[in-house]
């Protein structure tokens, strides 16, 4: 739908989705070129990709939670 020009109100509309999911995954989707700019399809609009989109939410998803701590931070909790 992004691709036949449909805007972001519409795309959630059609799935009955709420718009800022649409505009989350547009943006984490979003193809960029070697140097870290955007690139854009055939409607001047950033490009989307539905891998990308897929291999960040993984990539997020192993990342989130919480952070062991640092072994010095283990050290000095264990001495206290």
């Amino acid at each position: 739908m992004w691709r036949r020009n449909a805007s972001p109100v519409k795309i959630a509309a059609e799935l009955e989705i709420s718009q800022c999911t649409v505009y989350t995954e547009l943006k984490r989707g979003q193809e960029a070129d070697g140097e870290g700019g955007v690139m854009l399809d055939a409607n001047f609009r950033p490009a989307y990709s539905a891998e990308r989109g897929q291999t960040v939410y993984q990539r997020n998803l192993r990342n989130r939670g919480r952070r062991p701590k640092r072994e010095t931070e283990q050290k000095e909790a264990k001495q206290a």
